[in-house]
């Protein structure tokens, strides 16, 4: 198994002084929905959307958290979301041509429909912001070229990304709008995308604020229901999750990092549970990289580079997210995790 040269120096360093460790702690939800994306402002603020049009606020750090839901009912799945701060998010809904759907909801002045899917055959998996003005939205192919959307008001009108400027899709590319996690960005205008499904499983990458864009094969599985779920971006360093999300008793290639901005990915030794990961997040705490994965089978992380993994939990997660040291995990039955590294 390759290791990058950065990673003798982090296991010698470890040798040397006491890593940080993960601290779980169970939440208390306010929902059984199924939550499935996770959007942090600060340690004290996160949104977590989900199923049943729902999603929750807590200002405390997940001590005490709020509901909220769609007024239309509760058809719309909530499968990612965006927090600017404690009081506005942009929420994306997913599901077949109309179903995919974007809205701003601010506490005060309630919901703003900014985007309805027209094509009959569009689905959306994810959306993120470079600021507060410029986001990004990514489905699955239509027209032979990869399905992406930009914004440059803050999510109030979207239009598609040109597609003279990226490489073809796949037949049957798209995503996995499981973690809210199919696309990342980073500084300067850099953005990647987790593709998978039909045979595919690549990393889009651009570094332009979505006008240009370049793919990169990626190592993870690939098959009908398989490939890469999710991206996380730390710097340069970089983690990819996947899978085949109809072998969930067996282990796969399903966990790769980068330490050149996505150009190349290396798999990691397989982790302790078994099946697909539908998200995962990377988070530097000092001189220590941490990574989370999880996905039906349970929650793991590696704190080198996925030379080893530890096992957290064995209950069904669908989402992780960190800021720092501060994460937190959710999936079925509105269950919430807390995760500090200390």
């Amino acid at each position: 198994m390759k290791l990058y040269p950065f990673a003798f120096l982090l296991l010698m360093a470890c040798s040397a002084r006491k890593e940080p460790t993960p601290l779980l702690q169970k939440l208390d939800s306010p929902t059984e929905s199924l939550l499935q994306a996770i959007s942090i402002v600060v340690n004290q603020t996160v949104w977590i959307s989900g199923h049943n049009a729902s999603f929750v606020r807590s200002t405390d750090g997940g001590q005490s958290w709020q509901l909220f839901t769609h007024p239309t009912g509760d058809t719309l799945q909530f499968r990612d979301v965006h927090a600017f701060d404690a009081n506005k998010v942009v929420l994306m809904s997913a599901g077949s041509g109309p179903l995919s759907r974007i809205f701003t909801f601010s506490e005060g002045s309630n919901w703003e429909e900014n985007f309805v899917m027209e094509d009959s055959l569009g689905f959306l998996n994810s959306i993120d912001f470079w600021d507060t003005q410029n986001g990004i939205a990514y489905g699955d192919a239509i027209d032979e070229y990869p399905y992406i959307l930009l914004t440059k008001n803050g999510g109030k009108s979207w239009e598609r990304a040109p597609t003279e400027n990226m490489p073809k899709a796949g037949e049957g590319e798209g995503g996995f709008a499981a973690s809210g996690t199919c696309v990342t960005v980073g500084e300067n205008g850099k953005a990647w995308i987790a593709t998978g499904a039909n045979g595919n499983s690549r990393v889009l990458i651009t570094g332009d604020f979505g006008l240009t864009w370049e793919a990169v094969e990626s190592p993870v599985v690939r098959g009908e229901a398989a490939g890469n779920t999710s991206v996380s971006f730390e710097g340069e360093n970089g983690f990819i999750t996947g899978g085949d999300i109809t072998q969930q008793d067996i282990y796969t290639e399903n966990c790769a990092f980068s330490n050149d901005g996505g150009k190349t990915w290396t798999l990691t030794q397989n982790p302790k549970t078994t099946g697909a990961f539908y998200g995962g997040s990377i988070s530097q705490v000092g001189e220590d990289i941490f990574t989370f994965a999880c996905g039906p089978k349970g929650l793991d992380y590696t704190s080198d580079l996925g030379q080893t993994w530890t096992n957290l939990d064995t209950l069904d997660y669908w989402a992780v997210a960190f800021k720092e040291n501060i994460g937190f995990v959710s999936g079925r039955n509105g269950t919430i995790l807390k995760i500090t590294l200390q």
